[in-house]
């Protein structure tokens, strides 16, 4: 059995879709069909329901997934073992999106010469969901935004980066923090994420008693709406943020509390330390 098909079994499972998990693997939707109908015959069951768009694991899927996830991870991890140095073989990474753009491109040119060996699989999505991935064995490790408690004892988290709270206004909107988000249209970052939990705080902690306008779960549109003028918004200050925008206006909420903390987080008993350290190293200058 081919570990391929195994791969393209989670990559649809994690996907919803045989179409989604085609273009993740760059793959054919007819190659991936394929090799979930192959795995079907050899275990002479269903293992995904077609009967919609969608593809939803079956109850026989689902209790095989787990022991897929093992055999793919043991798979990537024997070339590691016959590697001296640890660094080769495949390794997922979770990247929340701010994190892909503004951080992600010169980590992986400096992973690259550092470790050429090494397959990096880049899995993105939000803090909330690539923490559970990680600890479903999903990836082997993700840069998000830490969470305001403490994470578990069982997770190691190195901090790669601190970006204040900054809110955002068009030239002219006035003067001091206050005025400006009582007397603008509000444009919140996704208050329910823990991203977004540095701004709740501050408001919470201020008594400034607002009703969004808008709540978006990403960065750059919030930076074009406040430009045209469509409101103001309190966000973490990302690394692809211009703030020499003309007309755009920044002020530094400077308590720490309200921080947004990157880290690169991974779970205490990693398989993968040669791996880890190396991308802390590639991180880290950043």
């Amino acid at each position: 059995m081919d570990i391929r098909y195994f791969e393209s079994l989670i990559c649809v499972a994690e996907n919803g879709s045989i179409a989604r998990a085609a273009r993740a693997q760059n793959l054919t939707a007819a190659a991936v069909g394929q090799r979930i109908a192959l795995l079907e015959s050899h275990f002479n069951t269903t293992l995904l329901d077609r009967r919609s768009r969608s593809a939803i694991p079956t109850e026989a899927c689902t209790q095989l997934l787990p022991l897929a996830r093992h055999i793919v991870s043991s798979f990537h991890e024997m070339g590691a073992v016959l590697e001296p140095s640890g660094l080769s073989g495949k390794f997922a990474l979770g990247v929340i999106p701010t994190a892909l753009t503004g951080l992600l491109p010169g980590t992986v040119r400096r992973l690259a010469k550092l470790a050429p060996k090494l397959a990096l699989e880049i899995k993105p999505g939000t803090s909330e969901t690539l923490f559970g991935d990680l600890s479903d064995g999903k990836v082997d490790a993700a840069i998000i935004a830490l969470p305001p408690f403490d994470l578990p004892e069982r997770f190691v988290a190195d901090v790669i980066r601190e970006e204040p709270l900054i809110l955002l206004s068009k030239s002219g909107t006035g003067a001091s923090p206050r005025e400006i988000l009582e007397k603008n249209p509000y444009i919140s970052f996704d208050s329910h994420s823990w991203s977004g939990s540095g701004a709740v705080a501050y408001l919470k902690d201020k008594k400034i008693r607002i009703e969004p306008f808008y709540e978006l779960d990403t960065l750059e549109p919030i930076e074009k709406l406040v430009l045209e003028g469509m409101g103001v918004s309190l966000v973490p200050q990302w690394p692809d943020l211009n703030l020499d925008s003309p007309g755009l206006d920044c002020h530094t909420i400077k308590t720490r509390r309200y921080r947004r903390r990157m880290a690169l987080v991974a779970r205490d008993d990693s398989t993968r330390p040669q791996v880890l350290e190396v991308l802390r190293d590639s991180l880290l200058p950043l």
